[in-house]
């Protein structure tokens, strides 16, 4: 029987990355290319006793279908989290969903059609960007500067859609740690990015998920505390504070949108497991939520520390990345020309793996960039693996000549 697929399907496509864990699997070879939470900081014994906690006292309650917004204990619990954190959202505002990933696919699903033109960080995050090639939307990338995404830039092309009869949907952006590149958004480009979304009318989605983990700098704003709300989807999880096989995240927008998206969401899993839920409003209602990311803000503070060390004292000066204040990753950016993917087998054979970055660009640039992640290897595993990492890349670049290359353009020029 011939199977006919749908134009959807047709949009999906593999990642790049995921073709990459076959090397993360090969004896020896040390990664720094997954986005994984260091697994000591995963507080079992404590999940071990709460979820016998709710076993015991809500176990009917825990193993039943619930709520599509969300288990009211759980967005009561959340809407504390969020103050811990300087944010507020009342409960109306608030949609459950099974990670943050979940999030994106709902967005697209309530607010983009085949063909809708959307601005996106370049390079940005993967996921989201894959969610909305799927949707057939036309993806519209603004180079990022070491202060966030250029507002003249966005006003300039906002304006030349709207004139071509072709209004941008809506800015996504990653204010805080930017995935991929570790970069935050200034406060005056915060303010001229909501300034334009309000005189455009065009909304922003503010992807959220590390904005806790800052370990050095001043603490900004959310887009969504600035705005009060208008105009703002923001988007929140906990897999990349602590628990990503929890699978847990949450919507945070204006109350009409909100049920939209629980609607939307009705029709795709029903609902966010009750069970995961409560454990977790638990966890965070004992205060735990709160010592826990002190720890993983104190841990990855030492660990960006010992990979930024390591890059210094390792890389060819025609080498250059990010230096991040909070977050799990920063970027690198080779001489123009080279090919981080050309690499890839090479750096296998070292024993050492990484991300390449042209999948996280939407108009296929990046050939020359790739992502680290530093939250995950042992300080130890850093320490080689950036120096096998960095024989990698001098012996690829004088093969092809591209040592005796000059300034290199992009986010990580400035370090």
């Amino acid at each position: 029987m011939e199977i006919k697929y749908s134009s959807c399907s047709g949009r999906t496509s593999s990642s790049e990355i995921r073709e990459l864990l076959k090397y993360t699997r090969l004896k020896g070879v040390i990664s720094f290319a997954g986005g994984l939470p260091d697994p000591s900081l995963f507080p079992n014994d404590q999940i071990v006793r709460i979820t016998k906690d709710v076993m015991e006292t809500k176990g009917l309650l825990a193993l039943q279908y619930g709520p599509t917004p969300g288990e009211g204990e759980f967005i009561e619990a959340l809407q504390s989290h969020m103050r811990h954190f300087g944010e507020e959202a009342s409960a109306d505002q608030i949609v459950v969903t099974s990670s943050s990933q979940q999030g994106l696919d709902l967005l697209a699903l309530t607010l983009l059609d085949p063909g809708d033109e959307i601005v996106v960080e370049l390079p940005s995050y993967l996921g989201a960007l894959q969610a909305f090639g799927r949707s057939g939307a036309r993806m519209n990338g603004i180079p990022l500067g070491m202060a966030g995404m250029p507002a003249d830039k966005l006003e300039e092309l906002i304006k030349r859609k709207q004139d071509a009869g072709t209004p941008i949907r809506f800015i996504y952006v990653i204010p805080d740690f930017q995935n991929p590149s570790g970069v935050v958004m200034s406060l005056e480009n915060r303010m001229r990015l909501l300034d334009i979304s309000q005189r455009y009318q065009v909304p922003v989605v503010e992807d959220s998920p590390y904005r806790e983990i800052r370990f050095t700098g001043a603490v900004m704003p959310s887009l969504w505390t600035l705005s009060g709300g208008n105009g703002v989807i923001q988007l929140k999880t906990f897999s990349k504070m602590l628990f990503p096989g929890m699978r847990l995240g949450w919507i945070v927008a204006n109350s009409d949108i909100a049920n939209k998206m629980a609607l939307m969401k009705q029709s795709v899993d029903l609902c966010t497991p009750t069970f995961n839920q409560l454990i977790i409003a638990q966890y965070i209602n004992e205060g735990l939520m709160k010592s826990t990311i002190a720890r993983a803000v104190d841990l990855y503070r030492q660990k960006s520390g010992v990979m930024i060390a390591a890059l210094e004292k390792h890389m060819p000066d025609y080498v250059k990345f990010t230096r991040p204040e909070g977050g799990m990753f920063l970027w690198v950016t080779l001489p123009e020309g080279a090919d981080a993917k050309a690499m890839v087998e090479e750096a296998a054979a070292n024993g050492v793996v990484y991300v390449t970055g042209r999948p996280f660009h939407c108009n296929g640039e990046g050939a020359n960039t790739l992502r680290l992640n530093y939250s995950y290897p042992s300080n130890e595993q850093i320490e080689t693996g950036i120096a096998r990492l960095a024989n990698t890349i001098r012996n690829y670049c004088e093969a092809q000549g591209l040592h005796l290359q000059g300034a290199i353009a992009g986010i990580a020029a400035h370090n």
